[in-house]
């Protein structure tokens, strides 16, 4: 029987005398080795695929464009991280150094006097009496805990919670005079007048107060106390008042010296009258009639607490209240009554 012969998958000539049994094709010798070439060209390809797939497969994406991003705000982040710790650690030291700063001056002012009053041999047991108030105020001023918090942030968008010391907002509590009593019937020292700017001179024991100048003067008179906890309470009676001009009630803090311009401090707060006040030195009158007369009486209220002060006028029973920021007004306070028309006059009453 005569065999069939297949022809060259390549050249359509002559004998297949060689099979590829991958693509089922016929060679002729030639061809043949020539199909097997391309096979082996086609496995170096893939050899090569294979290396650079292997190669890519280890390869490190550290320089990735969102590694970068990532990168920047992990930076972005510890910066900001770090800018906050060191605002709250300054905030903190700052409040810690308050007391200190604003006794500083107060406590010097004392240490002079002491050590004049002991060159000179010259003093009583009402100066003791003093100095002992004086130093037993400044030292419970300087171990009252300072009412700082620890916060953090709430922007709940953000992955980090920044933390800040903030002081606490004062209580919005109304106060009744029943329930917290006067710094005399607690057993502190009695309020009377201290320091003097102007034309002032003091009298009976230091309970009464009179202007012998002008209102170019700008007269004024302090207070011994020194005030930055709890609610405390100084009556006055007006003796006498110039047609012009009335006395002005208030508070500034104790490190300020008694000057000419101290009306104009920022931490200068209280009232001309009741409708005529003065927050920070800046003055806010209403256009109403003058209420506060010769022979009234008013009471100032220190709420330390809360961070407030009222003037009560008794013989209208009428109230005036102002919240003092403690940025303007730091503590402790000191209260101050200006006094500009001739032979003005206040007593403080006990």
């Amino acid at each position: 029987m005569a065999s069939t012969k297949r022809v060259c998958g390549k050249c359509n000539k002559g004998a297949g005398t060689a099979m590829c049994y991958g693509c089922e094709q016929a060679f002729c010798t030639k061809h043949f080795i020539e199909h097997r070439q391309e096979l082996a060209q086609q496995m170096e390809y893939i050899g090569q695929e294979h290396d650079v797939l292997q190669r890519d497969l280890t390869h490190d994406h550290s320089k990735h464009a969102l590694i970068t991003r990532i990168n920047q705000w992990e930076q972005e982040s510890i910066m900001k991280i770090q800018i906050a710790a060191q605002a709250a650690r300054t905030t903190l030291q700052q409040l810690l150094n308050r007391p200190k700063n604003n006794l500083q001056t107060s406590i010097s002012k004392v240490t002079e006097e002491l050590q004049s009053s002991r060159e000179l041999d010259d003093y009583t047991e009402l100066d003791i009496k003093r100095w002992t108030g004086q130093l037993q105020e400044f030292r419970k001023i300087l171990d009252c805990p300072i009412p700082v918090h620890l916060e953090y942030e709430k922007d709940s968008r953000s992955a980090i919670r920044l933390l800040k010391i903030t002081e606490p907002q004062p209580i919005d509590t109304h106060y009744q005079t029943t329930q917290i009593h006067s710094p005399l019937s607690d057993g502190n020292f009695a309020e009377r007048f201290e320091d003097i700017f102007g034309k002032v001179t003091l009298s009976e024991n230091d309970l009464v107060a009179t202007c012998f100048g002008g209102h170019a003067d700008r007269s004024c008179v302090g207070g011994i106390g020194r005030y930055s906890t709890g609610v405390h309470y100084t009556h006055f009676r007006i003796e006498q008042t110039s047609t012009h001009y009335h006395s002005f009630f208030g508070i500034i803090n104790a490190s300020e010296k008694m000057t000419y311009d101290i009306w104009n401090s920022t931490s200068f707060h209280g009232w001309w009258d009741l409708d005529y006040n003065v927050i920070s030195g800046k003055s806010n009158r209403r256009l109403s009639p003058e209420t506060i007369r010769m022979g009234d009486e008013v009471t100032l209220m220190l709420d330390c607490i809360n961070r407030r002060m009222q003037l009560e006028h008794h013989r209208t029973n009428r109230t005036v209240n102002m919240s003092i920021d403690l940025q303007l007004c730091p503590f402790p306070w000191k209260i101050i009554v200006l006094l500009l028309g001739k032979d003005d006059c206040v007593r403080i009453l006990h």
